[in-house]
């Protein structure tokens, strides 16, 4: 196991006379168990192996943030190429030190890396049609094809800024292109006219525009780009894809194949590059832009219907990927996502970004089989620029709680959690809303000390006890409760504390300190089980059909839950909830001011609420939907008419 400034905390609790179901949330077979979410954070039982001598490339200046790259095995050499995009901080433009890419090979699958230098040659190459030269190329992908290597990469001319960056001027344009060599490292061949530019492709009615980040892929009779768009201030990522006879073109006009506003099942701010090939599907990683990013997930689809946005499906949700907590992992996978193959042997060879303690970006390798996508023990929870919470769908009253588990920072086993969720704020970047971080019990635990306490319901901390770890390790922790809810605290076997405590879970989970890393070998849950409820926010609604805040007036009012909400001021807008549960409840307050919108499951019309009322009332229950089955849905409110109040949706597992 990789080193870990850990602490190990045991905890074991003595089990009351009757007898109840024993659930362990740290065995795989509960992963689906765990509230994952793109902002939230993830519980991930990936069996990834981090490369022992990561990071491959650690950025400095001028290219401080080396944070997309893509993985390539050359069928012919079996050499592996790791092709590394530069950026400087913050994706600034500079003109003296443009983004770039280079590569990477290594000769021993992946133990010694060489750098070979730059991809592109240093001459300017200007595009049919553009005044401004190419001038900023970071991000590449390759495949192999006819003894040739084919690449796609997304480019901006000399003149683009990200003031034009979506809306180019005369001058300045970005996109897709293409270019071929005789062998993987180059030199590549530019060709004269792009694949696809921004200027030329605006979708969904202008929302998505600016084009970037290609995957190239070959097919049975034709080739295949993949495309990353985003739209702006809408903080929505989609992929599109377009075809075409000839690697180098004419392509097919771009179509949206996964975009958040699809009528399915799709989580916010996931952002994707680069796919790959397997048995015959299409792989596309995608990594959350939260503050937070540890969260994936990796959808598929047969090569043969990659056109076809119904052929898509979720491969897995969550539970892909963990950052290790080392030095140059500090803010989990940090740029675009994960990249790789799975060679001759069955292993999933990946490169994945990420960024050090000082914010450069760093280029790293890890591996697990294919076939062996999980452990078979044990969760990781990590945060790291933004704290996490992750809940468990299972409520109920507490007997017992188990836990075994290493933990660098500071991490809280919380229960009796009786907060909504939601993202601070419908953007990329976005981090808990406040109320999160409310309502709960805990026991919170770092390297140093444990805190036995408990948080209102206005965010107000009560310590009810604390003390010092020691030096010993493994540490234990032991806590209980009897029928009459009285608690009593173990600390290296030792009782330390004893006293009244609630028992009832509400729900239970982990709170994860900015930069904290948890392992739990174990997280075994003994008392009577229920069903827990999750209360989503209105940002969660906003955040779920990639709406702009300029579309939506924000109100502090009683008539609201929790006092916030928010009110439609423009027409054609939408609200989106992807949850998975077995019941979903709409709230929201009714009055003279709006009007009507239909509510929608997975696109297909089940009625029309009507939020008008002759005067103002509070907010309540309008609408049901039983039967959920449990699984991944899209719940959405559109063609509203009039103003519509968006307050909250209640989830029952």
């Amino acid at each position: 196991m990789l080193k870990i400034l850990s602490l190990i905390a045991l905890c074991a609790i003595p089990v009351a006379a009757e007898m109840q179901a024993t659930l362990d949330y740290a065995n795989p077979a509960q992963r689906e168990a765990w509230l994952r979410h793109p902002v939230y954070g993830d519980a991930s039982f990936d069996a990834f192996i981090h490369h022992p001598k990561n990071p491959v490339h650690r950025g400095k200046a001028p290219h401080e943030w080396p944070v997309n790259g893509s993985l390539f095995e050359d069928p012919v050499s079996l050499d592996w190429f790791l092709f590394v995009g530069h950026y400087r901080t913050g994706y600034r433009r500079d003109e003296q030190n443009p983004s770039r890419a280079t590569v990477y090979r290594s000769r021993d699958k992946g133990a010694h890396w060489e750098d070979l230098g730059p991809v592109f040659p240093a001459e300017e190459h200007t595009f049919q049609g553009e005044q401004s030269p190419q001038w900023y190329a970071p991000d590449v992908t390759v495949t192999y094809a006819d003894d040739r290597y084919h690449m796609s990469y997304d480019w901006a001319t000399k003149s683009s800024t990200w003031d034009n960056a979506a809306n180019p001027s005369a001058d300045s344009n970005s996109g897709s292109a293409y270019a071929w060599a005789h062998r993987p490292q180059g030199p590549y061949h530019r060709i004269a006219h792009p694949i696809a530019t921004t200027r030329e492709q605006p979708l969904l009615e202008g929302k998505y525009k600016r084009i970037y980040a290609s995957t190239i892929l070959q097919r049975e009779n034709d080739w295949l780009v993949l495309t990353l768009t985003d739209s702006g201030p809408n903080f929505g990522w989609a992929y599109l894809g377009m075809t075409a006879k000839a690697p180098e073109g004419p392509y097919s006009d771009p179509e949206l194949l996964l975009y958040p506003e699809r009528p399915g099942f799709h989580p916010p701010l996931m952002e994707f590059h680069p796919s790959f090939i397997h048995h015959g599907f299409i792989y596309a990683p995608a990594t959350s832009v939260a503050l937070n990013r540890n969260f994936q997930m990796l959808w598929r689809v047969p090569i043969e219907d990659a056109m076809n946005p119904d052929a898509w499906s979720i491969h897995q949700h969550g539970s892909i990927w963990h950052a290790a907590p080392v030095e140059h992992e500090s803010y989990g996978i940090w740029g675009q996502t994960f990249s790789g193959f799975v060679d001759a042997d069955g292993i999933f060879n990946v490169m994945y970004p990420s960024r050090d303690s000082h914010g450069n970006g760093t280029i790293n390798t890890a591996s697990r089989p294919w076939d062996t996508p999980y452990r078979k023990q044990g969760v990781f929870i990590s945060a790291h620029e933004g704290p996490s919470f992750l809940r468990l769908n299972r409520g109920g009253t507490l007997q017992e709680i188990a836990v075994t588990a290493e933990v660098h920072g500071t991490v809280t086993l919380a229960w009796n959690i009786k907060s909504p969720v939601g993202p601070n704020r419908p953007t990329s970047n976005a981090s808990l809303h406040p109320l999160m971080l409310t309502d709960y019990a805990g026991v919170q635990l770092n390297e140093k000390a444990w805190t036995l306490l408990t948080v209102n319901a206005r965010g107000e901390t009560q310590t009810i006890a604390q003390g010092d770890l020691g030096n010993s390790r493994p540490i234990t922790c032991a806590l209980s409760w009897n029928e009459n809810e009285e608690a009593r605290l173990n600390v290296h076997g030792d009782v330390v504390w004893s006293g009244p405590l609630p028992g009832n879970t509400a729900a239970l989970g982990v709170l994860a300190a900015p930069f904290s890393n948890a392992y739990f070998e174990k997280f075994a849950v003994t008392g009577k089980s229920a069903p827990a409820q999750t209360t989503y926010l209105h940002t969660e609604a906003l955040l779920g059909a990639a709406q702009t805040m300029a579309h939506w007036k924000e109100i502090k009012s009683k008539d609201f839950r929790y006092g916030i909400g928010v009110v439609s001021s423009a027409p054609h807008v939408q609200a989106k909830w992807n949850v998975i549960g077995a019941t979903a409840t709409l709230w929201a307050p009714r009055g003279p001011d709006y009007g009507t919108a239909g509510i929608y499951l997975d696109g297909v019309l089940l009625s029309k609420v009507n939020f008008h009322a002759p005067a103002p009332e509070a907010s309540q229950p309008l609408y049901t939907i039983p039967d959920l089955g449990n699984i991944p849905h899209a719940i959405t409110l559109q063609n509203p008419e009039g103003a519509i109040p968006i307050d909250t949706l209640d989830v029952v597992h």
